[in-house]
């Protein structure tokens, strides 16, 4: 069962205040109890003794009256339960119960002592103490008395300190459970927000931030926090989350090698970058190419792709099918390319839309060409041990990159085994064989062209569109990072958004043009 530790803290808390309130009450009565022993005993000795000093005289001269009123002035106390005084013959000549008198004393619990005594003896029978003291006169002894103290206030006195003790130990521990409970809780709350941005990051979400709250180890953790998710987000940029998730579940991954699979390849390619290089700012070419690759990125990760790389204007991804004989590969890839040229033909329209409007931007349209090719590759990881990329390579890596090199503006071209796999999903074209750079003469592929999409994957396609058309991608890329044009206002980029939209939600759809 799982315990919070504000829980585990409290109840450990509270288990040493009633451990040491227990332990000190436990002292202190014991204390208080031997000093009021003490006290009674005191008392005790104190009236025994000055009622045999005041009963010696008047047991030579027998005079009962004032030998009970001595008596009755001792009873007055009210400590002291009996009382009685004896001749030298131990028979009793005053006592608290009349019925006595005349009798010999003879109860064997108090044995009266025979020699004298200075100082009274103190016997303990039962919750009395009981004092026995000489009765002398001139040195000779002539009587005894016989004095009785009860212990039951003395008890009563203890356990009323102990109940208050009790009281007061428990609100006490009340209070500082309480406060220490709050007191926790506002010092472990924090922890909750790492544990929180802990699973927030192995996730893959590494935007998870700690608020410092406090100068202490506390807020220490916090920015130490902080640092580590800044710099696991600036590590993640570099590589595909999609691997850093396989090599967490396999660790067995994480060595040179590979193994050999059906994997499907994907390439885009920019037409016109070399043009565009020459006439455009670098920073504006980077915006340009950056704004296209959010889209593709965005769109090979719905698909479950991995990003292998960035070539200059090109981009490679792969996709791999969790189970060995698994076709899907093949129909993810497909479709990532062709949602990839969806997306490029929205973006150019908007771009279009946006210099009529005259909304400050430094993109311009551009089109790509997009490739797949699938057959068995080695997967794993490639390099040395300082340096690895995990990546493919085989046959179909070099057909795709050949195959798109074949194709032009806007077309999107797969092999024979992916148009196969995709009949259900694509209209498709059969093209001419060709012979790919790099290819024998007898190893001609049969390209086949992507015409259109089916009814189905054109609501499928068109959903993925407007999540990737959304009003911070346009905020995001449409600006000039020189800072030489004008941002454009939050009204121009809502009508951006709206204006991408608008192309997108055109019935029949436009947005795949074959």
């Amino acid at each position: 069962m799982r315990v919070p530790i504000v829980v585990k803290y409290s109840i450990l808390l509270l288990a040493i205040i009633l451990t040491t309130a227990a332990a000190l009450s436990w002292y202190f009565m014991d204390l208080l109890g031997d000093e009021m022993e003490s006290e009674l005993h005191k008392r005790g000795r104190a009236l025994t003794r000055h009622l045999a000093y005041t009963a010696a005289p008047l047991l030579l001269s027998k005079d009962d009256a004032k030998i009970a009123a001595a008596l009755n002035h001792v009873l007055k106390d009210s400590d002291i339960v009996e009382a009685s005084i004896l001749d030298h013959d131990q028979r009793v000549v005053a006592d608290s119960q009349p019925n006595q008198v005349g009798l010999v004393f003879s109860d064997p619990a108090v044995p009266i002592p025979e020699k004298n005594s200075d100082s009274p003896e103190a016997i303990r029978v039962g919750d009395q103490l009981v004092f026995v003291g000489s009765s002398t006169f001139g040195g000779v002894r002539v009587g005894s008395v016989v004095v009785r103290a009860s212990r039951l206030a003395f008890h009563r006195a203890i356990q009323s300190a102990t109940s208050q003790v009790l009281y007061i130990t428990v609100f006490i521990a009340c209070v500082v459970i309480v406060l220490s409970f709050l007191m926790l809780h506002r010092t472990l709350k924090p922890l909750a927000q790492v544990l929180e941005g802990t699973r927030r990051i192995s996730q893959g979400d590494f935007s998870a931030r700690l608020k410092v709250q406090s100068n202490d180890e506390i807020g220490d953790l916090a920015e130490a926090f902080n640092g580590m998710a800044a710099r696991t987000e600036l590590f993640f940029r570099y590589v595909d989350k999609s691997i850093a998730e396989r090599l967490s579940q396999d660790e067995s991954l994480a060595h040179l090698g590979g193994q050999l699979k059906q994997v499907s390849v994907l390439f885009g390619d920019m037409r016109g970058f070399t043009q565009l290089s020459n006439q455009r700012l670098p920073a504006e070419v980077v915006l340009i190419l950056n704004t296209f690759f959010e889209l593709f990125f965005q769109t090979i990760y719905h698909y479950g792709g991995v990003v292998d790389k960035t070539m200059g204007d090109s981009v490679m991804a792969f996709f791999e099918s969790p189970r060995t004989t698994g076709l899907d590969h093949s129909r993810r890839a497909a479709m990532a390319a062709v949602s990839m040229r969806s997306a490029v033909w929205v973006m150019n329209q908007t771009i279009r839309e946006t210099i009529r409007h005259e909304i400050p931007t430094v993109l311009e349209p551009k089109d790509f060409g997009f490739s797949v090719a699938t057959g068995r590759l080695i997967v794993g990881n490639m390099g040395s041990e300082q340096r690895m990329d995990y990546t493919v390579c085989g046959p179909a890596v070099n057909l795709a990159a050949r195959l798109q090199e074949e194709t032009t503006r806007g077309q999107v071209v797969f092999d024979r085994f992916t148009a196969m796999d995709v009949e259900d999903l694509v209209i498709t074209k059969e093209l001419p064989r060709v012979c790919p750079k790099g290819f024998k003469a007898s190893q001609e592929v049969t390209p086949y062209l992507v015409r259109g999409l089916t009814a189905a994957q054109q609501i499928r396609t068109r959903k993925l569109l407007q999540k990737l058309f959304v009003e911070s991608f346009f905020k995001a890329h449409i600006a000039d990072p020189s800072e030489e044009v004008p941002k454009p206002t939050r009204e121009q980029i809502t009508q951006l958004r709206t204006i991408a939209h608008g192309f997108l939600n055109r019935d029949p759809a436009q947005f795949f043009v074959g």
